[in-house]
Parts: structure tokens; C-alpha cells; sequence
């Protein structure tokens, strides 16, 4: 299977194609909620990247969190096997479609690059009974990265996207190594979130 026929190759151009789509309209800002039912409320799995992959991107503050929390909004539905429903403080929260556009095309283009080495295999772990497990991890992983520590959200972030790109590449193998790649992000989170609270605290007891 050649890189251009993997499936993840379709689902990428399939977000360009959408952002495209909206950019012709000549608005300059979409919200969560149109972005949704723009990608289809159904489509869990690709909305995951799409939002992991926003999640790359430099954002106003609050930006990451809202990614965050939309994430975590389109897994629980996943898991619940029911269409996505956002609540407004979430849904109607804008994003720029310009640099969301150019972004997008790039990740097409590396994705392109990437779909030569990741193929589908242990499809297994891909499959539809992996879709409640994905979705409850990708909940918790979500809220991990909620933890406003600058740039502690990188790691698990980064494993996610390898996550998602892999679920929906049928690629067993990427999938195990996006896991590990949240759980080192998470030890990463647990260790800084221990040191700044025995900071604090040494802090606390030096003052009184």
C-alpha cells in the first residue's frame, strides 16, 4: 500500500478540504460548533487529531485549554456512541481559519511523508472494540493537559496526535508507541505538579 492510498492520507486532505471550504466564505474566524458540523458530528477519531493538531499550534491563553476540554468533550461522546453536542462556552469559542488553513496544508504535506512508514497492522487495536478504551484514555489525557504549566502539555499532546493519527491509519504499532508517549507526558505533569507543590510549600514554611 503506497503512502497516497493510506487511509490517514484521505482523512487529512479531507481537513483541508473542509477548512477550504469555509475559508471561501470569506469569514475569518469559525467556531468549535461549526467546525463540528463542517467535519460531521460522527467523526470522533478525526476530530481528535484535527484538535491535537490545532493544539500545535500558538494560540491566545486559554487557547490550549479550550482544545483541551473540546477534546475531552468529543471523547466522552465517542465513548457515549452518540453525535458530538458541545456546550456553548465551548462551542461558541472562535478560531482563526487562516493560520488553521495554512497549518493544515502543511500537516497534509508531512503526513504524505509519515504514511510511507505507518501502515495498517495489528488492526486490532484499531478496531471497533478499541473504540470505548481509546476514548476513555483520550478523556484523561485531555484533562492532564487542562494543568496550566507552560509547555508541560507538549509531551501528551504529541502522543495523542501519534494516537489518533494511528487509530485512524489501522496502525497497531503507532498506536502503542502514542500511548507511551501520553504516559511519558503524564509522568512528566505528575513530576512538575509534585515539585511546584513541595515549592510551595517549602515557601509556605519559610515565610511562617
Amino acid at each position: 500500500m503506497t503512502g497516497k492510498r493510506r487511509p490517514i492520507v484521505r482523512y487529512t486532505k479531507r481537513i483541508v478540504s473542509v477548512l477550504e471550504t469555509i475559508f471561501a466564505t470569506g469569514d475569518e474566524k469559525l467556531t468549535f460548533d461549526r467546525l463540528i458540523e463542517a467535519m460531521g458530528p460522527g467523526a470522533h477519531r478525526l476530530l481528535i487529531l484535527m484538535l491535537t493538531l490545532l493544539n500545535m499550534i500558538p494560540g491566545p491563553p486559554g487557547f490550549g485549554g479550550t482544545l483541551a476540554w473540546t477534546t475531552f468533550a468529543v471523547a466522552l461522546f465517542m465513548v457515549l456512541g452518540k453525535p458530538i453536542r458541545l456546550p456553548n462556552i465551548i462551542g461558541k469559542r472562535k478560531l482563526p481559519i487562516a493560520p488553521l488553513l495554512r497549518g493544515s496544508q502543511q500537516v497534509m504535506k508531512v503526513t504524505g511523508i509519515i504514511a510511507r512508514f505507518s501502515k495498517p497492522r495489528m488492526r486490532w487495536l484499531t478496531g471497533a472494540a478499541a473504540t470505548v478504551p481509546y476514548g476513555i484514555f483520550a478523556m484523561v489525557i485531555s484533562v492532564a493537559m487542562t494543568v496550566p504549566i507552560p509547555f508541560a502539555n507538549a509531551v501528551p499532546n504529541v502522543g495523542l496526535c501519534v494516537l489518533a493519527f494511528s487509530m485512524l491509519n489501522r496502525d497497531g504499532a503507532g498506536v502503542v508507541v502514542g500511548t507511551l508517549i501520553c504516559l511519558i507526558g503524564l509522568g512528566v505533569e505528575v513530576a512538575l505538579v509534585l515539585a511546584a507543590l513541595n515549592l510551595g510549600g517549602s515557601a509556605w514554611n519559610a515565610v511562617f
